[in-house]
């Protein structure tokens, strides 16, 4: 019996300390993850992905945490949400898609490989794929998800220094110490440190912006509102979220990334909205219940009238004086005003304040879909059509040049339109779907009683809203950034979820 006993007492041992083990890993791999998310073109990936821009130094631990735990979890595959069965579509559509496109006669693009370009598109898409499962199927508490974003907290403040430092050298300096550029070119396959744009450790300048406004700030924005917190301590009421919301703000106008200020705006202006209505309910009770003849005298819907014009009147004229410091920061945006008050068309406008080749790229990913309208020419096709759908005007800007001698493909520059140029109205309309169903959860979950459960959905909804701008500008599904927050808001939701069936079923 003694022997029987310390069999069990040893065995015992042991499984508590492999799930120490178990435990103590999965956190590191996690930790290691949302530490690298700043890191987005890892040069060692980059020329393992064939010299691939887009190489997230976060595919490495990602790999490792799906190897590991990925069969572990696999009975909650069972259990996937309805929300993702729209993605779900969308990738077989482009997978139908993709094999269809070869019974189109594709124009000759220099060297292009055809079979290798389409397999680029669908690894970068499994990329994207493979973060917001991890996000989903890895994650199995609200402790969990607490513990995720205190990381992000941690990665976000090391990404914002080393941004921060940047701009202080530069505007400081005018230059850029050596020991820097040699730093950036062990993080970002390119190396580069730009004049007046800081790069923080991104791949570019807007690259930058993408992440802010599509990860780091909808987290801090959202948690500064609702007034959470995931770390316990408080420097003068301040919490880390708004400190850390702050120096995001300062960073993202440094980076002087314009799509990802306008995304940023559109978000802000939307969380505006929903407070607007509080906000001149409570002015216009102020206003009526002091006992002033005069306000109390006016009609009630010309007094909220009023009240609602100057609200919007001061938010418009705080846009007006940020987009005046941005035209004193960006040479790029110094003729704005003077575009404004003179009547040029669209793309001239457009050239003069440099994205005239955006423009041209957008058109002719538009004419594209134009001639391939239901399930458009496959992931990473469009490209093979640029050189004779490509506008007059396009000719003259300097990105189309690249097609003289680069066997690259181009690309549309916008993911909603690489969405229906490569997978057509069906692909484009199944993502939507996918987009709106994760909107109507972020809506539900914003109700909860649980604050990082609420703080988490209203993260969601300014990712989402910032997408709508800032698809415009990249289109890579590689990314993890909208990934990971759409992972984990499907994780509280079943969460949730379950935790009311259990109610329920208590209560039954």
């Amino acid at each position: 019996m003694s022997f029987i006993f310390v069999c069990q007492s040893v065995y015992q041992k042991g499984d508590d300390l492999l799930q120490r083990l178990n435990h103590f890993l999965y956190q590191v791999l996690w930790a290691g993850l949302i530490l690298l998310l700043p890191i987005t073109s890892l040069p060692l990936l980059s020329k393992a992905a064939g010299g691939s821009m887009v190489a997230p130094a976060s595919v490495l631990p990602l790999a490792i945490l799906l190897i590991v735990f990925l069969p572990l979890n696999l009975a909650r595959l069972r259990r996937l949400p309805r929300v993702v069965t729209p993605l779900l579509a969308f990738v077989l559509l482009a997978v139908l898609s993709s094999a269809l496109s070869f019974f189109i006669e594709f124009p000759l693009f220099r060297e292009a490989n055809r079979l290798r370009n389409m397999l680029s598109g669908f690894l970068t898409l499994g990329v994207g794929l493979s973060f917001f499962f991890a996000a989903l199927l890895l994650t199995d508490s609200e402790d969990r998800l607490a513990f995720f974003f205190k990381w992000v907290n941690i990665g976000g403040s090391i990404a914002l220094l080393w941004a921060g430092m940047q701009s202080v050298f530069w505007y400081m300096t005018g230059d850029y110490p050596d020991w820097m550029g040699r730093i950036q070119s062990l993080i970002s396959s390119s190396g580069n440190l730009y004049i007046r744009r800081t790069t923080g450790l991104a791949f570019e300048p807007s690259w930058l912006g993408h992440q802010l406004v599509l990860f780091y700030l909808p987290c801090w924005l959202a948690a500064s509102f609702r007034r959470f917190s995931v770390f316990r301590w408080r420097l003068w009421g301040i919490s880390a979220e708004n400190i850390l919301l702050a120096g995001g703000v300062v960073i993202l106008v440094l980076s002087l990334a314009r799509n990802a200020l306008l995304s940023f705006s559109l978000s802000v202006g939307w969380l505006i909205l929903l407070t607007t209505a509080r906000l001149a309910g409570w002015i216009h009770q102020k206003l009526t219940g002091r006992g002033s003849r005069f306000f109390s005298g006016l009609p009630a819907s010309l007094l909220k009238t009023c009240i609602w014009l100057v609200i919007f009147g001061g938010y418009a004229a705080i846009l007006l004086g940020g987009v005046f410091v941005l035209t004193r920061l960006d040479p790029r945006m110094a003729d704005l005003f003077r575009v404004i008050r003179n009547p040029y068309t669209p793309l001239e406008a457009a050239n003069y304040l440099f994205f005239g080749e955006r423009v041209a790229f957008w058109i002719t990913g538009l004419q594209i879909f134009g001639q391939y309208p239901l399930l458009g020419v496959g992931l990473e096709n469009a490209g093979y059509f640029f050189p004779e759908k490509l506008p007059l005007f396009g000719w003259t800007v300097v990105e189309s040049h690249k097609m003289y001698y680069s066997s690259a493909l181009p690309n549309t520059l916008s993911l909603w339109i690489r969405l229906l140029s490569e997978t057509g109205i069906i692909g484009f309309s199944l993502f939507v779907s996918f987009l709106y169903l994760l909107w109507n959860t972020a809506r539900f979950l914003s109700r909860d009683a649980h604050p990082l459960t609420a703080t988490l959905a209203l993260t969601a909804q300014l990712t989402l809203v910032a997408l709508l701008v800032e698809g415009m500008s990249v289109d890579t599904f590689a990314f993890p950034y909208f990934w990971l927050i759409f992972g984990w808001l499907l994780t509280a939701f079943v969460l949730r979820t379950k935790s009311n069936s259990d109610e329920l079923s208590a209560h039954g």
